[in-house]
């Protein structure tokens, strides 16, 4: 009896383990929804615009290459029907900066950053060359320097009183005495009297210097010049730049260099001048052409 019971079990057993045998899966089968494919790489679709969707089916493909199982999975969306669903754009900000992202906005955002210009981040440097002089009643002070000057009124304009004396440019005083830059003012160049005047002050035009010249109330002050380094005519003549071209007309026009030359005021002083009885267009103050690399003084009027 025992004998046949335990025949009975092992030939149940035997038949359990065929029938298992027969309906197990295959270990490397696909899963339920998986086709085999000899894919060998991994890949997921992406876009820059993406549809939500509360539905969606996936298809993951399984492969084998050499002893490894590599999968090819397809994310696709389904929406579902008679459902709108807003667009929703994903907008990539790239920030090369590390930490930089912290003040990225992007462009979806409702706050903008508007960059500033560069003159917005410009630092002005209040130096005394950029500051204007300060006048006082009829006296003006150079900010540059603090060096005063008497001023007056000539054809309407303001203009400085007395030759200036400013050593921030090229100039010398009369023979290298520094007293005589003070009584007298310095020399300049033609170029260097070009940024002799302080800030909202310049050299005369031709209309202002011809103002000035027919003013007989105007104190001149006679520098001389400086030529090849020699500095005469102190006390006798005076010599101012002026910023207006040359004309033929002017005295010294032809010898001069014309019209590239420059325009300067002449004044000899009442001791010195003495008219010539045949030559009546003989005057104490007129324009001349010259050089521009003699040394003359400079008279500013305000801008």
């Amino acid at each position: 009896m025992k004998k046949r019971i335990l025949l009975i079990g092992v030939i149940g057993i035997t038949t359990y383990l065929v029938g298992c045998s027969d309906d197990a899966p295959n270990p490397v089968a696909s899963p339920v929804g998986y086709n085999e494919s000899s894919s060998s790489t991994v890949t997921q679709s992406s876009s820059s615009s993406v549809q939500q969707s509360p539905t969606s089916s996936s298809e993951v493909t399984i492969g084998s290459s050499g002893s490894n199982t590599v999968y090819e999975k397809k994310i696709i969306n389904v929406p579902a029907p008679d459902v709108d669903y807003p667009d929703l754009i994903e907008e990539k900000v790239f920030c090369w900066t590390p930490g930089c992202e912290a003040t990225v906005v992007p462009p979806s955002s409702s706050s903008k950053v508007t960059p500033k210009s560069s003159s917005q981040n410009a630092i002005t440097i209040d130096t005394p060359e950029n500051k204007p002089p300060v006048i006082n009643g009829m006296t003006m002070t150079d900010a540059r320097d603090n060096k005063s000057y008497k001023l007056m009124q000539i054809g309407g304009k303001l203009w400085m009183a007395q030759d200036i004396d400013y050593a921030g440019v090229t100039s010398e005083c009369y023979n290298e005495q520094q007293d005589k830059c003070a009584s007298n003012g310095r020399l300049y160049t033609f170029n260097s009297a070009q940024k002799a005047c302080p800030t909202g002050w310049r050299l005369p035009n031709r209309a202002e210097a011809q103002a000035a010249l027919d003013d007989e109330s105007v104190p001149w002050t006679y520098s001389g010049r400086c030529k090849d380094g020699d500095c005469n005519f102190l006390g006798d003549m005076g010599f101012h730049w002026t910023s207006s071209e040359p004309q033929s007309t002017d005295k010294k026009y032809n010898d001069n260099g014309g019209s590239s030359g420059a325009l300067i005021i002449v004044e000899k002083s009442p001791d010195y001048f003495k008219p010539k009885e045949d030559d009546p267009d003989d005057k104490a103050k007129f324009f001349q052409v010259d050089s521009k690399a003699k040394r003359f003084s400079v008279r500013c009027v305000q801008d």
